[in-house]
């Protein structure tokens, strides 16, 4: 009793140290945040611009995950992560400032898109800083991470207010007799890749800031890469099926629906670029992460209580003989 009692009085004292030597390895978060989008639909006004200046605000989306971590040691960490959200992009929402100018040709192409996604990966955390999950001496650790996984998306047209999926109409002629552009998979590969800082705020919780980027090797997220596909092409291609072709030709090239005289209809002819393949999509994760350290020793109330008993009856009469 006296040795149970020395040691649970160690660990109510020295607790903290006791964290830092052995730390709970381990810990389950929620994190939550936003997704900034850069393909070939989607971006602001003017064309080609990098990163955040090539961002419209208005189409950023919440991002959702779920994590789990393992410190391995002060230095490395490993996640295993899953994650739903969204992407989109709009032609309307450019406003070029003239005719012909730059951002004018994605105004008149006027496609759009909206999909989600769901992805799980696979990170390697390494830390620039000493840090242990659940102690106050190695509480802050900043890390970069990279990393390997898998999405799911499905790009869908909003058309008359509904949502068209995109991929079985081969909107840019994909798989078709003569074209070298294969079908794309709606599952694709991800590099996870970015930069994070953990703070823990006691022995139990831990809250987090990360930058992520995602490296995909599609240029088919929004469905817009190459070029325009003649209606006849379509009407070969589906020739069991009038509407799907009616409807592949229709949500390929959509100017129409601005220049209904085809006064500019040369801009989006067959053989016209559609989009850039040699630049390939790709989307961020920006967010904070709140997280519950497990493992973690907790001394019952029970138990504090009848060792501080114990030392209160005995401290008087320890070296001292009990009178007869």
């Amino acid at each position: 009793m006296k040795r149970f009692c020395l040691t649970i009085f160690t660990l109510l004292l020295f607790s903290p140290l006791l964290h830092a030597q052995q730390p709970a390895k381990t810990d389950i978060g929620l994190a939550i945040g936003t997704t900034l989008f850069f393909g070939d639909l989607g971006g602001a006004n003017y064309i080609g611009r990098p990163l955040f200046f090539d961002l419209e605000r208005s189409l950023i989306k919440p991002v959702g995950m779920i994590t789990y971590h393992y410190q391995k040691s002060k230095k490395i960490g490993i996640r295993f992560q899953a994650a739903y959200t969204g992407v989109a992009g709009d032609d309307k929402l450019i406003q070029p400032k003239a005719l012909f100018a730059p951002e004018w040709f994605r105004y008149y192409r006027n496609l759009n898109f909206q999909s989600k996604i769901w992805e799980v990966s696979a990170q390697i955390e390494y830390y620039f800083t000493k840090y242990e999950p659940g102690s106050m001496q190695y509480r802050v650790g900043t890390y970069a991470f990279v990393g390997g996984g898998i999405m799911h998306m499905n790009p869908k047209a909003n058309y008359n207010g509904a949502l068209v999926p995109l991929q079985p109409l081969h909107t840019e002629g994909q798989g078709f007799p003569g074209s070298t552009i294969k079908p794309y998979s709606l599952f694709q590969p991800v590099i996870p890749i970015g930069v994070g800082i953990r703070y823990n705020v006691s022995t139990d919780f831990s809250i987090g800031f990360e930058y992520g980027d995602r490296k995909t090797f599609t240029d088919y997220m929004d469905d817009v890469s190459t070029s325009y596909v003649s209606q006849s092409e379509f009407d070969s291609y589906f020739s069991n099926d009038p509407i799907s072709a009616s409807m592949a030709y229709t949500l390929s090239q959509r100017s129409n629906e601005i220049d209904p005289e085809g006064l500019y209809a040369n801009v989006t002819a067959p053989g016209q670029q559609r989009g850039d393949p040699t630049d390939k999509d790709h989307y961020i994760y920006v967010g904070f992460s709140f997280n519950y350290i497990l493992g973690q020793r907790h001394i019952s109330k029970k138990e504090q209580m009848k060792c501080m008993k114990w030392g209160g009856d005995t401290g008087a009469s320890v070296g001292k003989k009990k009178k007869k």
